[in-house]
């Protein structure tokens, strides 16, 4: 009854560490759960002795069942296991006894036997009560001795000598006999030991001396009061620690929330610095514009080719687009480059503050907030860097930047078309009179084409280097749009920052905030779970 309530309120402490949630119980929690597993252990008592000592009936007497009976030949020992079959059939048998749940009580052959002495010997160490029964009528020449004696005084099992078949001794030889035998265990063994004298074949004999094994069991360093008695320690030490964490959220329930809206002002005081820097920021993208145009007019350049070419008459419809989305990639790539760098920028700023708020949460609220979630920020910032880039074509189609792009090349079709068509025409015509033998009109005609190729070849030249001015002249006005339009976008863009950055406040704000509404059920169950463990400890 006293394990079972002091196993129950141990682990009702145990379960109240999950409930407050703190990382300082983490080890004493530990420490409480590896007690209670020690306190439900199995229980292991040893009889030992020399043949036909009376150990299988005293065995049965203190059980009062006299189904354990003397171990076979074939055995070296017995292992009668009750309510705990841990799937081991060597040398076992198990019985179904509520009242001895969880006992192992083991009974060996005659330990004169070296083999015998041998195999019982490697059970005694893990025993908790080892039981010598020895024949009162030649207690010097019991093989218990030699067994017993590299058994540790501190730390190892409880050890008890029985005295059987005492009733054939005279009287006289009776009442010397238990101070000759603890004589013999000083002599022996080198300390006193605990010695009965007990008739196995007298039920009421044999069961007071169980009373007084589990006694012994008990009272031992490993056995069931002591367990009990590390549990409550361990229990009480939590139970300690918990209120000593409950005490401290109850000084921050009653802190005034002063130290909180300190951070949140740091917070807007970073905010108001990031402001400052938008005017730069804006211009900077707005430049972008113009440090892009020389690429684009390079890449036009290019495309379009130092010769007259029905390629380019044919793609000519589509150069608008094209330069247009080709553009707006070039000041997009540049602007995305820019806003990763101030991002980063922006993420070492806020780790900065972070490593200096932790310590002062920590100290002010009893609050652990971590390491930097870097990557969490890092996400959303990632997501505001799509939302600007979605942004920044707005721009361009308000200068209508693609529809000026194309005028720029449709004015090229009729003169392209002209010159193209009469090169063909007079390379035909060329091909068509050589082949009826007027070789003079033909080479007329050919020279006539080459003439045409080379002059719109020039004119071409002269075109495209015209279109490139009228680009960069057109896109003028592109810049100030971007000054106009980036202003508010980039505005919104820094206080999304900082309110991703603020967000990572919310779970230690809304942690403390708890604190007030969760504190005094804790700290009623804890007081509850404290008095009922106490009331439930062995009074020693």
């Amino acid at each position: 009854m006293q394990e079972s309530l002091v196993r129950y309120w141990s682990q009702q402490a145990v379960a109240l560490c999950d409930d407050i949630d703190d990382e300082s119980l983490e080890q004493p929690k530990a420490s409480v759960e590896q007690a209670v597993d020690c306190m439900g252990k199995d229980r292991r008592i040893v009889l030992i002795g020399a043949s036909r000592s009376g150990k299988s009936g005293l065995l049965a007497g203190m059980v009062g069942c006299p189904v354990l009976g003397q171990v076979e030949p074939e055995y070296h020992y017995l292992r009668w296991r009750y309510l705990n079959n841990d799937g081991d059939s060597s040398h076992c048998r198990f019985m179904a006894e509520p009242a001895l749940s969880g006992m192992e009580l083991v009974n060996t052959r005659g330990c004169e036997h070296p083999l015998v002495a041998e195999a019982v010997a490697a059970l005694l160490p893990a025993a908790d009560v080892v039981i010598a029964v020895v024949d009162a009528r030649e207690p010097q020449n019991a093989p218990v001795w030699g067994l017993m004696a590299p058994l540790p005084e501190e730390g190892g099992p409880a050890c008890v000598v029985a005295l059987t078949h005492a009733d054939m001794l005279d009287a006289e030889h009776t009442v010397m006999l238990s101070e000759t035998v603890r004589t013999l265990c000083r002599e022996r063994l080198g300390r006193a030991l605990p010695v009965y004298q007990v008739n196995p074949a007298n039920a009421v004999m044999a069961a007071e001396f169980g009373t007084k094994v589990v006694e012994a069991m008990e009272s031992s360093s490993g056995g069931l009061r002591a367990a009990i008695r590390e549990t409550m320690r361990c229990g009480s030490d939590l139970l300690y620690k918990q209120g000593s964490v409950l005490k401290a959220r109850d000084a921050v329930a009653r802190t005034d929330s002063g130290f909180l809206q300190g951070i949140e002002q740091e917070i807007d005081n970073f905010q108001t610095r990031q402001m400052q820097g938008v005017r730069n920021c804006v211009l900077n993208y707005a430049a972008a514009a113009q440090r892009c145009m020389p690429r684009l007019i390079q890449y036009m350049r290019r495309s379009l080719g130092w010769f007259l070419s029905p390629v380019v008459f044919i793609r000519l419809e589509s150069y608008g687009s094209a330069s247009e989305n080709l553009y707006y990639r070039l000041v997009l790539d540049d602007v995305a480059t820019q806003q990763e760098e101030l991002d980063k920028q922006f993420v070492v700023s806020c780790g900065g503050h972070w490593r200096s708020v932790r310590p002062r949460m920590k100290q002010t609220l009893q609050c652990e907030i971590g390491e930097f979630p870097a990557e969490a920020l890092e996400t959303e910032l990632t997501q505001l860097r799509t939302q600007l880039q979605s942004n920044l074509y707005a721009p361009f189609r308000y200068q209508k930047i693609r529809s000026a792009f194309a005028s720029l090349f449709k004015c090229q079709v009729d003169w392209m078309r002209l010159f193209i068509v009469s090169f063909c025409v007079s390379f035909f015509c060329a091909g068509l009179l050589g082949f009826f033998g007027m070789e003079d009109i033909a080479v007329i005609f050919l020279g006539i084409a080459g003439v045409l190729w080379m002059l719109g070849t020039l004119i071409h030249c002269l075109v495209v280097r015209k279109i490139c001015m009228l680009m960069s002249t057109k896109a003028e006005p592109l810049y100030e749009s971007f000054s106009e339009h980036l202003a508010a976008i980039v505005q919104d863009m820094i206080v999304s920052r900082v309110a991703a950055y603020r967000r990572l406040y919310t779970e230690p704000r809304q942690r403390v905030a708890a604190y007030e509404t969760s504190l005094a059920p804790l700290q009623q169950r804890q007081s509850e779970i404290f008095r009922q463990l106490r009331s439930a400890a062995p009074r020693v």
